[in-house]
């Protein structure tokens, strides 16, 4: 008897828990509980807080049972008990969140055993539905947040094809605008100047009024229309090597003017006379100039400080101001669209807001970028940041174009077009690097031959240092000598080298602690990152 009982034991509790899905594993239990203890029925009720009762399993599908009984006999939920029903005894084994009833028409069951038995199983059951039921809830909560993810992919889908319209829309119109502004403003200007004498001062007056709320206007289009081909992604960069100081030079003298006439001191001062980038001369010039006119449009009286640096990387153009200045708190806002520091700046001073945004996407996909410092009441400074060498974002390679006026420049930078979130990078030099390789170990050097070939490197091998004197007329990047394969002492060749600033860089067995040499265990792992570096890349 003892031996039965513990079977039956193993097996209903090895029945629990086998299952995360409350169904299966209620389904599993109720079936084991049924069928080992001899019994003819069994229901599973899930219960709330409240005891009210819903139906869930029954052991063979009918989910019958008197329910005003159930309700009864669910007032006392404090032990596993046995109570009777029609003729039958049914065992009640309550738990945290439902209540098993298993129904017997044999009498002579072993209760006091069965009862003990699954008082002992409460724990593991709790645990089970418990486990079964937060799983359910995390389905449910997954299943209504994909719902979810799908309608707000769908949504926006739906604002990313209607900002395309808007960009659209508003690039066509700009055009259409532009067209019938432009004869406004031509022939408001040539009236204006009144050269046959044939309007009088207030008609004089009116054409000039009519043509400086014209070029208002267009300003404000040329900034939709910017707006709208950085937004749509149609935005062309023309690239040429242009020199910076002079660049800005000419700006100076084309606002001044302006500064002038508020009786404001424009002063320019840069480092060197000779500053060269490849970049967009125009859109470094519109940047620049919007800084600029901010300056003189924000200042009453003062001086307005344009300062040119270089450092290794960068060069950095600074626009200084007496001004009005901005609040630290709203710094961060003149760089978005429509807004500026404050309402009222807008209403006394006009403009848009759209100026310092446009100006900050056009730094960016230069590569660079436009950083803002400001004290309320005591001006402020802007810095446009452009790196030496042209780094072009977000743009696809068929919107930028090179060129240089001058055919017999050599431009040296290196062009990369970074296409937002993809990793691949095509690199653009106009300049091809060539390295002589001397007594190289074929086997040992081929793959460093192959990825240099990939950064457009040209390659030439000599098998002798006789042959490399002559090879040598020509104009060599680096030397790269294989020194244990020389037949003849390699010091003399090192000489020549060193006697005519030859870069070298030599392979070695040995372990010698100089700049030139190179370990050959390295050579797989180091030598191609050494080459580079020796080039300059």
């Amino acid at each position: 008897m003892f031996m039965e009982h513990l079977a039956l034991t193993y097996k209903c509790h090895s029945s629990i828990g086998n299952s995360l899905d409350l169904n299966s594993m209620i389904k599993e239990v109720l079936t084991t509980f049924v069928e080992e203890t001899n019994a003819t029925n069994g229901f599973f009720y899930l219960i709330d807080e409240n005891n009210t009762l819903y139906k869930y399993l029954a052991y063979d599908g009918s989910l019958e049972c008197n329910k005003d009984i159930l309700n009864e006999q669910i007032k006392d939920l404090s032990c596993v008990r046995v109570f009777d029903f029609e003729e039958k005894k049914v065992l009640l084994l309550p738990l945290k969140k439902g209540i098993f009833f298993i129904v017997y028409q044999n009498s002579d069951i072993n209760f006091e055993f069965v009862i003990s038995m699954f008082q002992d199983l409460i724990v593991k059951l709790n645990i089970s539905i418990d486990a079964c039921l937060n799983v359910q809830k995390m389905k449910n909560k997954n299943k209504i947040l994909n719902h979810l993810t799908s309608e707000l992919k769908e949504q926006q889908n739906k604002l990313v094809e209607s900002d395309k319209y808007k960009s659209n829309f508003l690039a066509n119109m700009s055009h259409e605008l532009k067209t019938p502004l432009n004869s406004i403003l031509v022939i408001s200007s040539i009236m204006a100047k009144n050269k046959n004498q044939k309007l009088d001062e207030e008609q004089v007056r009116n054409m000039k009024i009519i043509n400086s709320c014209g070029n208002d206007l267009l300003i404000l289009i040329n900034d939709i229309l910017d707006i709208s081909k950085i937004e749509a992604g149609e935005i062309s960069l023309h690239l040429s090597k242009t020199n910076i100081f002079e660049l800005i030079e000419d700006l100076v003298s084309e606002m001044l003017p302006l500064s002038t006439e508020k009786g404001l001191k424009l002063n320019y001062s840069s480092i060197s006379k000779e500053l060269f980038l490849l970049s967009d001369r125009h859109r470094i010039k519109q940047i620049i100039k919007n800084l600029m006119s901010n300056a003189i449009k924000f200042t009453e009286k003062g001086t307005i400080e344009i300062i040119l640096e270089e450092n290794a990387n960068d060069i950095t153009i600074k626009v200084i101001d007496e001004g009005i200045g901005i609040a630290k708190e709203k710094i961060t806002y003149v760089f978005e669209r429509f807004k500026q520091a404050d309402g009222s700046t807008t209403r006394k001073y006009g403009g848009t807001g759209l100026g310092l945004a446009i100006s900050k996407e056009l730094a960016i996909l230069l590569g660079g970028d436009i950083k803002a410092f400001s004290d309320l009441g005591k001006g402020s400074t802007f810095e446009l940041i452009l790196p030496k060498k042209t780094n072009i974002k977000n743009i696809s390679d068929d919107k930028v174009s090179i060129s240089s006026r001058d055919e017999n420049i050599v431009i040296e930078d290196i062009v990369l077009f970074d296409m937002g979130e993809t990793d691949i990078k095509v690199e653009t030099v106009i300049k091809d690097e060539r390295i002589l390789v001397i007594n190289s170990d074929y086997v040992t050097f081929f793959p460093i031959a192959v990825a240099l070939k990939k950064q457009n490197v040209i390659l030439t091998y000599c098998k002798s240092f006789q042959e490399a004197y002559n090879v040598l007329e020509n104009e060599y990047d680096l030397i790269i000598i294989d020194e244990d394969n020389s037949d003849i002492d390699v010091f003399e060749f090192l000489d020549y080298c060193k006697e005519k600033n030859l870069k070298k860089i030599v392979l070695s067995s040995k372990k010698i602690d100089e700049d030139d040499y190179l370990e050959k265990e390295l050579v797989k792992s180091e030598l191609l990152n050494k080459i580079l570096n020796y080039l300059g890349r």
